[in-house]
């Protein structure tokens, strides 16, 4: 498709623009593969016009990140009035989706965990933050069979724990595609009831903390 004429586009809309190009050329191949000069070339722009908004690569890149971060941070937000149970359902198959849409940025990225870039790696640990919180928070007073559920330090851990193993299953798949994506992401969904309930069982064996000893006069 054309890319729009440079007069009709503000700069909100031209910087937009320019990420959802370059988004789509990071989808298919790694970051570290992707010129300057392809994105403008795709863009339909000049490479002086891509720079004037991005005066680095890099700064293109993480700009990128932003974008397909906000991206899966809206795949994962609750919709009022559905259980929770069918939310992580349909947010499961959404990021399953986007994955396969982004599939070699999304491999080169966790696999690589920014190419040891600190800026980037901070960049993804942001993001991995941001997905949790909105996870945790759809799942305050559900545990997949209707108990209630409470923000416990053994269910952020259990959860962050979910998040690794989610990015670790994820990239097996990408590589040898011998699960349905439908068999990926019930083994996800199951993998992540098992979760809240380890954490559950081990918050109730929690041991009362002692009280503090009288102080001996």
């Amino acid at each position: 498709m054309p890319a729009p004429k440079r007069g009709r586009m503000s700069t909100d809309d031209r910087r937009e623009h320019l990420l959802a190009i370059g988004s789509q050329l990071l989808g298919q191949q790694p970051h570290g593969k992707v010129s300057i000069e392809e994105i403008a070339e795709a863009a339909g722009v000049s490479k002086g016009l891509l720079y004037h908004y991005f005066p680095t690569k890099k700064d293109f890149i993480l700009a990128s990140l932003a974008r397909g971060q906000k991206q899966l941070g809206e795949l994962l937000t609750a919709v009022p009035g559905l259980p929770a149970a069918m939310q992580i359902r349909d947010g499961l198959e959404r990021f399953l989706v986007f994955v396969e849409e982004h599939e070699a940025a999304y491999s080169a990225i966790f696999r690589s965990r920014g190419g040891g870039d600190r800026e980037i790696q901070a960049a993804l640990d942001q993001g991995r933050e941001e997905r949790l919180e909105a996870v945790v928070d759809s799942m305050i007073g559900w545990d997949g069979a209707g108990a209630p559920l409470e923000r416990t330090p053994q269910l952020e851990t259990a959860m962050q724990g979910w998040f690794f193993f989610v990015e670790g299953a994820v990239l097996r798949w990408l590589d040898r595609r011998d699960l349905e994506r439908e068999q990926l992401r019930q083994l996800l969904e199951l993998a992540l009831l098992g979760s809240l309930q380890a954490a559950a069982a081990i918050a109730s064996t929690q041991p009362a903390t002692p009280d503090a000893p009288a102080v001996q006069p």
